[in-house]
């Protein structure tokens, strides 16, 4: 067997090259499902306490992960296991590591999200920006359903700014000149939410590069495609979408997910066309399958009928790419049963030894701890320590919770093992807020919190100026400083923004740099993250405090926690700007700053008292690192 069979072949001569490549992607395909599988049966046996997995959409991942490119950045659903595979970006050590919640041995969250939650590095450890343009990048998944096609929006927008705005076109760690592709997968049921239609919408009215995936299985969790989807098709439902004659809409494709070859050619050829136009696409990739049901937890037996079960087992994309390989000489049965059978095998070791990495530490705890109560007299001690050698498979927080047992129990007592034990925990705690408790906020040199602080300075001469007169002289001075900055929003570009903020400017720095949107909070808010996580300085701006609760999700469940989610590999230094009431109404006049507070712990929110400090919260300076409000 391969040492490593997720690797792709070389050097070999054309026709043997594709015939190597396709069993190089049946081989990846069937690994991915095996991971499943076991992943799975590590849930049911207590080792893993949940888990999310992709069986069933491995074979259009493949066919997908051939028209990635470097710089390319992918948006998506926590189904995405085989892309990653085919991408060499996750290995099966690392799946499972992420399954265990290994904060060790998890690249993509340091344990502090569920499986099949993806990240690549965008930062390096010092809060340095990488090479976007040579890596293949992943933004964080989350797990609220369509969350990340604000998102999408953003990074898809980037392109486009890096594309058409002059002072962008340099050579850069972010973009080669806009010609990246946002690829956005999404599971069928969730195109019901709302942010799918709007996001849709945005990047059509907007033309960026999304190519939006919807693996389509036709289910959501129990509930059949009838109840969740107009005509029972996402392709259908958007056909007022499709690209017309005057080059307004978005490409829309359909196809089998259990057809490699169809697959291989659409997103080749699609993906051509996105990277160059700049067109969005939506490919509806049916007829997918869900082999172990919606997760690990419960059976889909409940749910759905035999005929259908049987016809899923038909339909498997592994069995039909499998058949049609026989079919085609490129393989035969024997092989792929071979093949098949190493696949279980690697799976396993690489499952092997995820479970010894992640449990060899707890085990030295358990070592050491088992000598130290060893040397203790107390009688109050031995049933605990009984209590810790009869754990299976602790966790390291359950060795940790028995260690603080043993302190409570023999309160007053002294003995040098105790001290020794004391000293444990003090050890043990730090290393739990190493791994739970950091990158909430950057802790980089750039932090908002350290730029030094520049008082204003004022005397007899200095002109008096309205408020509004004071943020449009620094708006003018920060665009004209930073090429990146960006500003905005509704009502934003032609007129200034409703209190005269930027007026003027969109005529002196262009459409592409100050612009309107639609009423569309939730993805003006995307648009602001995924434009920052690529290098760009976005101001995006909601026109009332009151309108804010509509953009609350993206920034509650994405912006905000994005530094801690991924263990501080990714940024999105955004801005968020607004301002408060007109008194008339309950809806101007209400103000949800209690919510933001508790719901935006990862930004900062700043509520400046003068003109001078909020000139000074909405600068690309201040705000380096961390996203602000």
């Amino acid at each position: 067997m391969l040492e490593n069979p997720l690797a792709k072949p070389s050097g070999l001569k054309k026709e043997e090259a594709y015939i190597q490549e396709v069993i190089h992607d049946y081989r990846v395909c069937c690994i991915s499902r095996e991971a499943s599988l076991l992943a799975r049966k590590e849930v049911l046996t207590g080792k893993a306490k949940f888990g999310i997995i992709g069986d069933g959409k491995e074979v259009p991942q493949v066919a997908l992960a051939k028209a990635f490119r470097k710089g390319d950045w992918r948006s998506g659903y926590y189904r995405d296991q085989t892309l990653l595979f085919a991408l060499g970006l996750c290995s099966v050590e690392d799946f499972f590591a992420q399954l265990y919640a290994d904060p060790d041995n998890d690249p993509f969250s340091g344990g502090r999200q569920m499986n099949s939650h993806f990240a690549s590095p965008s930062i390096d450890p010092e809060g340095n920006w990488t090479n976007h343009t040579d890596s293949f990048n992943i933004s964080s998944d989350m797990s609220p359903t369509a969350g990340q096609m604000a998102r999408a929006l953003g990074l898809a927008l980037a392109s486009q700014k890096y594309r058409n705005i002059p002072g962008l076109h340099s050579e850069n760690p972010f973009s080669h000149q806009g010609n990246e592709v946002c690829f956005c997968t999404i599971g069928d049921a969730s195109t019901s939410e709302g942010v799918f239609w709007e996001a849709m919408n945005a990047a059509a009215v907007q033309q960026v590069p999304m190519a939006i995936s919807v693996w389509d299985d036709g289910y959501g969790i129990s509930v059949p495609i009838d109840y969740q989807t107009v005509k029972k098709s996402i392709s259908k439902a958007l056909a007022g979408f499709q690209l017309d004659e005057n080059g307004e809409g978005m490409d829309i494709y359909t196809c089998k997910g259990w057809d490699y070859t169809a697959l291989c050619e659409l997103y080749e050829k699609g993906l051509a066309k996105v990277r160059q136009t700049h067109i969005p696409a939506l490919f509806h990739i049916q007829e997918l399958t869900q082999p172990q049901g919606h997760s690990t937890s419960g059976s889909h037996e409940r749910y759905k009928s035999p005929q259908r079960l049987q016809w899923e087992r038909d339909h498997d994309c592994i069995l039909k790419m499998r058949e049609w390989m026989i079919r085609e000489g490129l393989a035969g049965a024997s092989q792929l049963d071979e093949l098949e059978k190493e696949a279980k095998i690697y799976v396993r070791q690489c499952r092997d030894k995820a479970w010894k990495a992640y449990m060899e530490p707890v085990q030295q705890a358990v070592h050491y701890l088992d000598g130290l109560y060893g040397k203790m007299d107390f009688p109050e001690v031995a049933h605990l320590h009984k209590e810790l050698k009869n754990l299976l498979n602790p966790l390291f927080f359950e060795v940790v919770q028995n260690a603080r047992r043993v302190v409570f129990a023999t309160l007053g007592e002294q003995h040098p093992a105790l001290d020794e034990l004391k000293r444990w925990l003090v050890e043990a705690g730090q290393k739990a807020s190493n791994r739970y408790e950091t990158h909430l906020y950057s802790s980089s040199p750039r932090s908002a919190l350290r730029i030094p602080v520049v008082p204003p300075v004022f005397n007899e001469n200095s002109p008096h100026k309205n408020g509004y007169e004071v943020l449009n002289a620094f708006f003018d001075f920060a665009f004209s400083k930073y090429p990146e900055f960006l500003a905005f929003g509704e009502d934003v570009g032609k007129i200034g923004d409703v209190n005269q903020g930027f007026s003027g400017l969109q005529a002196k720095y262009g459409e592409e740099r100050l612009f309107d949107t639609g009423i569309r909070e939730w993805t003006i808010m995307g648009q602001a993250i995924g434009m920052a996580m690529r290098g760009l300085r976005p101001l995006a701006e909601i026109q009332y405090l009151d309108y804010l609760i509509y953009g609350l999700e993206p920034l509650s469940d994405d912006l905000a926690t994005l530094r801690y989610r991924t263990n501080g590999i990714q940024q999105a230094p955004a801005i968020i700007r607004t301002r408060g009431h007109r008194l008339e109404g309950i809806w101007h006049a209400g103000s949800p700053i209690g919510m933001l507070l508790g719901a935006l712990r990862g930004m900062y929110v700043c509520v400046p008292e003068t003109w001078s400090r909020q000139w000074a919260c909405t600068t690309p300076s201040y705000n380096p690192t961390t996203p602000a409000w």
